[in-house]
């Protein structure tokens, strides 16, 4: 039985040149306790289209129809009453967003927040809910503050919300995206048991295909703001038909593309009198790059704790406990784990961001604290490029900074002339000299932040997620513009990620890390063919494809 059901589904925007259409005539159905995917890259319609369903963007110009079915009747949600439609926003339907952080308040404790969505105030009530998101520390989950959970916490929190008011659809924009392979598994088999428990529909939107394996029931891909392709996750999973479907499967790092340069979604179609056609891959070696003997990292029994007070009793919280790592020039280096278990503390240390509590760092065989200028020896790449860019700053003026400060003999031309060319290195032209970071894509904006770290011509890059919460197509397009830098600059990278198949693709050594302590570490071809930890298994299990 039906529980919602689109029929050639437009949203426009008033534009003042001419009208934008983001959506274009879709169509689908969801049933009651049935998982949709939603599948397309930034841009698709993807967003528009969920929001769209409860009219929630208050600008848009809707055609079509959206049955939302209330037992054997049904009512259209782009033509009935804004007193109907606040009902059913209040009552039916649920959405859970990408970034929990955000859509949470962090000045109000979880547990108030989750009551908020509650008819019923009660401390029972609250426990229930926590309790069925399997946050079973219930007592401190409620009295904590956002910042004080984890993301995969947070993220449940923002489920038990959703869930307080007994949703009969429940629409999920993106809700894994950021978390690591291991948290990512847990919130989809929870909300896959949930269906099936609570007999609620999912209108599940992402933009990586593979993680509706054995999760969504059915998927349609949508590709700019149309729907080309639905069908059964088993059957678009294993045999796409339309191009572009076939192209966002081509275009994924994974460990049997090692070595190569990745295909990007432009070069697998072509449109040949209108229609889009797949092209098939040309295999392109990446040039042999051997890494130096020479260790340019070296990290000797490296421990961090925080000492935490409490009256007149010290606990002790290890974060890392001796850690020893070499980087040899050259080298890229994955360092992957779950939440928690300290990679991005080791990136905070060797950043000299934090101070070790023990051990030693060396750098060019030098102790890393008497490095005068660190900048200019290692430089850092954020996984959110848009909050790592001043917004009121031209990417031209952002870059030319670093020259000013760290080239000060320059003339004001050289600087301009040095900018451009760096903007160019990475992809982006002359032109882009005055745009503002708004006016980029996602994409984009990393390469912008690709551009500032090479201003001081580092040797060791630092990058921290910076491909896990970009598209697919755009994934490919860094991964191959951070090989083609490291081969002409000699670059060494430390990749902290939380998906094997990109570190399995990009790295020629992995560090596995759980509980602040080295679990596997080795080449990554040999580690991969040949984990000795279960914990290395699982991860393979649960992410290589």
């Amino acid at each position: 039985m039906k529980i919602i059901n689109i029929k050639n589904l437009s949203v426009k925007f008033n534009q003042k040149e001419k009208d934008f259409e983001a959506v274009k005539g879709i169509s689908f159905f969801l049933n009651i306790g049935e998982i949709l995917g939603l599948i397309g890259e930034s841009g698709s319609g993807k967003s528009v289209t969920s929001q769209s369903i409860t009219r929630l963007i208050d600008d848009a110009i809707y055609k079509g129809s959206v049955e939302y079915y209330t037992g054997s009747e049904s009512i259209d949600l782009l033509k009935c009453s804004d007193k109907q439609l606040q009902s059913i926003r209040k009552e039916k339907i649920s959405y859970i967003f990408q970034e929990p952080m955000t859509a949470l308040n962090p000045l109000i404790q979880c547990g108030s927040q989750i009551l908020e969505s509650s008819s019923s105030k009660s401390n029972e009530t609250l426990f229930e809910l926590l309790n069925k998101v399997e946050l079973n520390d219930v007592e401190r989950v409620a009295k904590s503050y956002p910042h004080e959970l984890s993301g995969g916490q947070r993220q449940r929190v923002m489920i038990a919300m959703a869930l307080a008011k007994k949703p009969e659809l429940l629409i999920a924009d993106e809700p894994t995206t950021a978390l690591d392979i291991a948290i990512q598994k847990e919130i989809l088999t929870l909300l896959k048991k949930l269906s099936n428990e609570e007999k609620m529909g999912i209108l599940f939107i992402t933009h990586d295909l593979i993680s509706l394996n054995e999760f969504a029931d059915k998927i349609a891909v949508m590709y700019q703001g149309e729907i080309v392709e639905q069908n059964t996750t088993t059957k678009i999973l294993n045999s796409p038909k339309h191009p572009y479907t076939r192209a966002l499967l081509e275009s994924r790092p994974s460990h049997r593309k090692k070595g190569n340069i990745l295909e990007e979604i432009n070069d697998l179609l072509v449109e040949i009198d209108d229609n889009l056609e797949y092209k098939s891959p040309k295999t392109q070696k990446l040039p042999i790059n051997k890494p130096s003997e020479n260790i340019l990292l070296e990290l000797k029994d490296i421990s961090k704790y925080h000492v935490q007070k409490n009256f007149f009793k010290e606990t002790k919280q290890i974060v890392l406990d001796k850690i020893s790592l070499n980087i040899n020039q050259g080298d890229i280096v994955g360092l992957i784990g779950e939440s928690g278990s300290g990679k991005s503390t080791i990136a905070k240390i060797i950043l000299r961001l934090w101070k070790e509590t023990s051990g030693a760092i060396n750098l060019n065989r030098k102790n890393i604290h008497t490095v005068s200028d660190l900048s200019k020896e290692i430089q850092l790449v954020f996984q959110d490029p848009f909050s790592s860019l001043n917004p009121k700053h031209s990417i031209g003026d952002a870059i030319s900074e670093v020259y000013q400060v760290s080239e000060a003999n320059l003339k004001s031309h050289e600087i301009r002339q040095k900018t451009v060319d760096l903007i160019e290195t990475v992809g982006l032209s002359e032109s882009d000299f005055n745009k503002y970071p708004h006016e980029f894509s996602g994409g984009q904006r990393q390469r912008i932040c690709i551009a500032k770290a090479l201003a001081k011509k580092p040797k060791f890059i630092v990058l921290d997620e910076a491909v896990s919460a970009l598209d697919v197509s755009v994934q490919a397009k860094i991964l191959n513009l951070l090989n083609q830098l490291k081969i002409q600059n000699g670059l060494t990278y430390l990749l902290i990620s939380h998906d094997m198949n990109v570190v399995s693709y990009f790295c020629n050594k992995l560090v596995v890390l759980k509980n602040g302590k080295i679990i596997e570490s080795g080449d990554s071809e040999k580690l991969i063919t040949n984990p000795k930890s279960d914990y290395t298994k699982s991860l393979l299990e649960s992410s290589i494809n």
